[in-house]
């Protein structure tokens, strides 16, 4: 969920402990590509798929997850508020869903569900962030690229802002592929990221690591790549443990996690979905932080 921003907006300093499980069947970010139109800047199709999300989440979530839906603009945001509210009128159980949904208040903080748009969601956090996208050909076929706020000189923080808003999930609802959008012209950075962004989610909800690793490659700054631990060194001893560790029939990864918080080896178990030990070498540990504390203390306590 973070490793978008963490090299799209803050150069990868982020320090990010990897996940226990692989999460094969239950990715963090989902899509669902449809077949919208851009009609007087809102998507109805879009609309009536975050209904059917809301429905669908309703009654399958496990732990009483909140949620929040924000679209790119405000018609967009009145689109699916109208399409919720037909919903209501219509199905008794999703009325009393959402009854409850809109009064939500939870260790006295709300939690109650939302639909904002790109400019008014900072400081919202919800378990499931649904995004409408909205944007899609007209009637004419025609794909324009005014991405509102999001095209002004500062939009990439919005995007930042409202792609950070998750906590355990993230539902992508999108009418088109994110090549169709022509930004390398644009003059600012906001709508190159938002193509970036599409292409992201689409390869982590494909289960595509190959690609979700070669787009944030590209997205971080070639300074910060020069900052990346010396781990060249050691890969013969890491290769002779990983191949030992093989041979006794366990699956075992390389450098397991981002940047300066890499772990030198996991052992994967696939039947339990979980990593079941991390092995960090003396090398890549000291390269890791030029402070002993924070080496030595921290980051342990940090992966426990």
């Amino acid at each position: 969920l973070i490793d978008f921003s963490n090299s799209a907006f803050y150069s990868s300093r982020l320090q990010v402990a990897p996940n226990i499980s692989k999460n094969l069947k239950n990715r963090p970010i989902e899509r669902y590509k449809v077949s919208g139109k851009w009609l007087d800047r809102k998507n109805p199709t879009e609309a009536k798929k975050i209904v059917e999300l809301l429905k669908d989440i309703f009654k399958t979530r496990k732990n009483n997850e909140s949620i929040g839906i924000i679209t790119f603009n405000t018609e967009q945001q009145s689109c699916i508020a109208d399409h919720i509210d037909k919903e209501i009128a219509r199905d008794p159980e999703f009325r009393s869903y959402m009854i409850k949904e809109k009064h939500r208040i939870e260790d006295g903080e709300d939690t109650s569900i939302f639909i904002k748009n790109l400019e008014n969601v900072q400081g919202d956090e919800r378990d499931i962030i649904i995004f409408s996208i909205g944007y899609a050909e007209n009637a004419d076929g025609k794909l324009y690229t005014n991405f509102g706020s999001l095209s002004a000189e500062g939009g990439e923080n919005r995007l930042n802002v409202a792609v950070t808003r998750a906590k355990s999930k993230i539902i992508v609802v999108t009418s088109i592929e994110p090549e169709a959008l022509k930004v390398e012209t644009a003059k600012h950075l906001g709508p190159k990221l938002l193509k970036k962004y599409l292409m992201y989610t689409r390869a982590v909800a494909r289960a595509d690591d190959e690609e979700v690793r070669a787009i944030l490659s590209e997205l971080e700054k070639d300074d910060i790549k020069a900052e990346t631990p010396n781990i060249t060194s050691l890969a013969p001893v890491e290769e002779r443990i990983k191949e030992r560790l093989e041979k006794l029939g366990y699956e075992v990864h390389l450098h397991l996690g981002n940047k300066k918080n890499r772990i030198s080896l996991a052992v994967y178990d696939a039947k339990s979905d979980k990593y079941l030990v991390g092995i960090e070498l003396d090398k890549d540990a000291f390269a890791s932080s030029d402070a002993p504390m924070e080496r030595d203390v921290y980051k342990p306590r940090f992966l426990e």
